[in-house]
């Protein structure tokens, strides 16, 4: 039975079934780990849902008068884990703690939730990526504008944006992309109850998500209602479609922008939102203010440490969509989803947390800003041309923690004994990074030196943990042992006392068996009576006068005496005063860090990330020999010896053969590119994309040497798959993606094409590719830089068309019937594609492929392939058409032809005029 049925009753419920249900009806939507001694328990669909999701055993609690219920249970001290796991899955778990000593407590235990874990708002250490960013976002979608917030608790990380654009919802979903976020807050109306709201949740969220949002599992349970007009349903439909991880409807009053922007005035403690840089942004205020708000009711008392907001700005960085994200492998290969053979798999040799972080933040927002990029080069190359600084600095930071995440918590209040203490340790080796630093003279390492000048001096800190803290303290403050002897005199007094105290009990029991002559008597101690001597019934007739009986037991009789009771009064007082001056120190220790000097340890943690990152791109560019592009406000893209960052490594084995790369939009706008399967031509293509991109980021690239006209967008279309999710084949895919990228590219854009029109019948797909071709070279708004791989060597021929288009292909040799593939991008196109010999090494059976040969010789024979050539070359040339065709007058397809506002027509509108004239004149022949 649920408990809102239980409410409705007139049961009368055990004490502690009362308090149960009473809190879990403040966390409906959360499964509630209650806290039961050393477990926390679950109940009613909350346990089943635990059982089912984490596979622990369900078995039911008897609560008395006749209430039972289904329960799990997990132990308290793994229960990270069991939470981690139910997080992943898209739950909200509430924790709800003891909040009094059941030692003490006369009555029922006290219980309050202290937090709710969702996956935006996870806190603890074991829980997290190291390197990675947690993030919580919110989202505002407008008619015409965009507001985005988000928010990383761990690292005191808040940024909102604003930003107008025609398609509102395809710019947010490349901005969630760029961002990544564990959870996103979108605006949810809790108008009145109706039967549309499990319609409208259907039709953004699968039907997994739907139940998670109602009562954990109960399918006739309440869901936030949302309004009844369309107009605000369907835009948050359409972005939640598009949108990763885990979406959370919160409540729309959270979203109001008098509410939010009160809210941001109170956190920060200020009058005006001026400083901020958003005062005039609506929809980034109301967005931030949601985020406020939800990590508020989520986390009590932890937004106490926010003290800083930015407002960013979209076009300070390159943009990259999804696809490219995805097709470019930055951060996970798209076959294993492993972060092996990704870019930042290269890149990353940071020793920090921080650096880790920075680093993935810096891959996800190439820059547009050339000085700031000159200047992260300068950084690289200062740390090149001394190997002895560079070992000197790896030494220290391979001792660094998290300092980010550590004073964080320090602000939060919730740093136990042992997050002091590894704080201290990585400003340790902070100061020592610094004196490292300082020894450079200013003027030989520039740029080192700014970064340098951020670490801030923490020796005071340092110091007084060392004074406060032993060096290898409890994990909680409530156990004592934490402050170290010589912090207080006071303190110290009452150690020895107690500790005199303790030495006397233990030497009691031998000195009262030598004295009573009972050899089995045993001093004991239970926090229920205290100390006690504790003798067996059968010498019950030999236990001295002054034994004073404290508890009868079935096989022996408990005693103390005036002695005993007098030492265990001053041993028990002393450790409750200690355990408390012990506590009372410590919080004032962290206040302290937290109010003084917190800034500049965040300071410090952000200086210390930017060295690692720079060291470790240092280290890659010196590794694998790269070297230092050019980048310029041109339209050039020229690289020499250029290779592939990834593939040179994960086939190490194999020399790698560099190729050059010339693309301008004055020369050589369009490089087609032809050649066999697994000759190289994808691996050319995301070469020339990566090395595009990791210049932008600062970094050097894997190329002799490279001059880069920067690139505001990059593009891919590579692969062919199938988007079952929404019924589209894998040639609509491939034509959404094409459309996208032909209604977005720019003349700053670099775009990469592999396959175009491959996803449908050859003749199609040849028109097609070869209108996207025209397309990209004629229309002056777009006009980028492209790469085309295509088998389609009929496209070779547009080349003698169009002046800014160059034909390239990959060189291939044959030594008796067997294909060499020299991996070598040369110019002129290629004349066969060589599928039968690469389907020969993926192992097809000999028969196919002895059949395969008998059909091509057929083919070649009979002159098909030179009849396709041919056609490419007629389509360019309407007087052949007439003579041939429509010589005796003119025809109704000519003039439609001549008629046409071609540059009136889209891309996808000239592909199916193209199309339909092509079935006019099939039907006319």
């Amino acid at each position: 039975m649920l408990f809102e049925d239980y409410a409705k009753e007139n049961l009368i419920h055990s004490p502690v079934r009362t308090q149960y249900l009473q809190i879990k009806q403040q966390q409906p939507d959360a499964i509630l780990f209650f806290r039961m001694g050393d477990f926390y328990e679950m109940f009613d669909d909350d346990a089943e849902i635990v059982a089912r999701e984490l596979e622990i055993a369900l078995t039911r609690r008897d609560f008395g008068r006749g209430e039972k219920s289904p329960m799990a249970g997990v132990p308290h001290h793994a229960a990270d884990g069991y939470i981690a796991r139910l997080v992943s899955k898209g739950y909200r778990v509430a924790i709800c703690e003891q909040t009094s000593d059941p030692a003490l407590s006369k009555g029922l235990v006290e219980r309050e939730v202290v937090r709710v874990v969702t996956p935006g708002t996870i806190i603890d250490p074991a829980m997290l990526a190291a390197k990675r960013n947690n993030f919580l976002a919110a989202v505002v979608l407008g008619r015409d504008a965009v507001g985005m917030a988000y928010i990383d608790i761990t690292t005191g990380e808040f940024a909102v944006t604003q930003f107008s654009t025609p398609e509102p919802e395809l710019a947010l979903q490349q901005e969630i992309a760029r961002v990544g976020p564990a959870e996103v807050l979108v605006e949810a109306h809790y108008s009145r109850p109706g039967s549309r709201k499990r319609r409208w949740l259907a039709a953004v969220m699968n039907e997994k998500q739907v139940t998670k949002l109602g009562s954990n599992g109960n399918a006739n349970a309440e869901i936030p209602d949302v309004d009844e007009d369309e107009d605000d349903v369907a835009p948050l439909v359409k972005l939640l479609n598009g949108l990763t991880g885990h979406v959370t409807p919160h409540d729309s009053r959270y979203f109001a922008e008098d509410d939010a922007r009160h809210r941001l005035l109170q956190q920060f403690e200020v009058s005006s939102l001026e400083g901020f840089g958003c005062a005039h942004l609506p929809l980034a205020i109301r967005a931030a203010g949601a985020v406020l708000s939800y990590v508020q009711e989520t986390q009590k008392g932890l937004l106490q440490h926010l003290t800083a907001m930015e407002t960013y700005h979209i076009n300070n960085f390159m943009t990259l969509d999804p696809y490219t994200r995805r097709n470019l492998e930055l951060f996970e290969t798209g076959r294993s989803g492993s972060s092996r053979g990704s870019l930042l798999w290269v890149l990353d040799r940071t020793r920090t947390p921080m650096g880790g972080r920075l680093l993935r933040r810096w891959i996800n927002q190439p820059l547009l800003d050339i000085p700031i990029l000159q200047q992260r080069q300068e950084t690289i190359t200062e740390l090149l041309n001394d190997t002895l600084l560079q070992a000197r600095l790896a030494e220290s930071l391979k001792r660094i923690g998290d300092v980010e995440r550590l004073i964080n918590r320090v602000r939060q209040r919730i740093a136990n004994p042992r997050d002091l203490v590894a704080l201290a340790s990585s400003l340790q080796s902070a100061a020592e990074i610094r004196s490292t630093l300082t020894e450079e003279v200013e003027q030989e390492k520039p740029s080192l030196w700014r970064v340098m000048q951020r670490l801030s001096d923490n020796d005071d800190i340092i110091k007084l943990i060392e004074q406060a803290i032993v060096d290898e303290p409890p994990l909680s403050i409530n156990e004592g042992g934490i402050i170290r002897s010589g912090f207080s005199a006071e303190l110290d007094q009452l150690k020895d006392a107690s500790q005199n105290g303790k030495q006397w009990i233990a030497n009691l029991e031998q000195r009262e068996r030598k004295r009573t002559g009972i050899s089995t008597l045993k001093v004991g101690y239970n926090r229920a009576t205290g100390y006690f001597i504790e003798i067996t019934n059968s010498n019950i007739s030999r236990v001295p006068t002054e034994y004073k009986r404290r508890q009868t037991l079935t096989n022996s009789e408990r005693y103390i005496t005036p002695d005993l009771k007098e030492y265990e009064t001053l041993v028990l007082n002393a450790q409750d005063r200690i355990n408390k001056m012990e506590n009372e120190f410590f919080v004032q220790l962290r206040s302290d860090i937290a109010i003084h000097a917190a800034e500049r340890i965040l300071d410090t943690a952000h200086a210390l990330a930017e060295i690692d990152v720079f060291l470790s791109l240092a280290e890659v560019a010196a590794r694998y020999n790269y070297c230092r592009p050019e980048l310029n406000d041109g339209d050039t893209v020229h690289i020499v010896a250029g290779r592939h960052p990834v593939v040179e490594q994960t086939q190490s084995d194999t020399p790698f053969i560099p190729n050059d790369t010339n693309l301008s939009n004055q020369e050589a706008q369009i490089s087609i590119i032809t050649g066999p399967n697994m000759a190289g031509k994808s691996t050319y293509l995301r070469q020339v994309a990566l090395i595009a991109l990791m210049a932008q980021i600062g970094s050097y690239v894997p190329a002799e040497s490279a001059i880069i006209g920067l690139v505001d967008r990059i593009f891919t279309r590579i692969g062919a798959q199938d988007d079952l999710a929404t019924g589209q084949s894998t040639f609509m895919v491939e034509m959404v993606e094409t459309a996208n990228i032909l209604h977005h590219a720019t003349p700053r854009s670099l775009i990469i094409l592999d396959e175009i029109g491959r996803g449908t019948s050859t003749y199609d797909g040849l028109a097609i590719a070869r209108s996207v071709v025209e397309y990209l070279h004629n229309n002056k708004r777009c006009g980028a830089r492209t790469l085309f791989a295509t088998h389609y060597h009929e496209l070779v021929e547009v080349a003698k068309l169009l002046p800014r288009i160059r034909c390239l292909n990959v060189a291939v040799t044959e030594e008796n019937g067997q294909v060499i593939f020299l991996r070598k991008i040369v110019p002129g196109g290629a004349d066969r594609s060589y599928g039968i010999h690469v389907a020969q090494l993926a192992g097809i059976p000999r028969p196919v492929i002895h059949r395969a040969q008998e059909i091509l010789e057929e083919l070649e024979r009979t002159g098909d392939a030179k009849t396709r050539r041919k056609t490419m070359r007629d389509m360019t040339m309407p007087a052949a058409w007439q003579m041939t065709l429509f010589a005796s007058e003119p025809h109704p397809l000519v003039e439609e032809l001549k008629n046409l506002a071609i540059d009136e027509l889209t891309p996808i509108e000239a592909i199916s005029k193209l199309y339909e004239l092509q079935q006019k004149a099939k039907r006319d022949a």
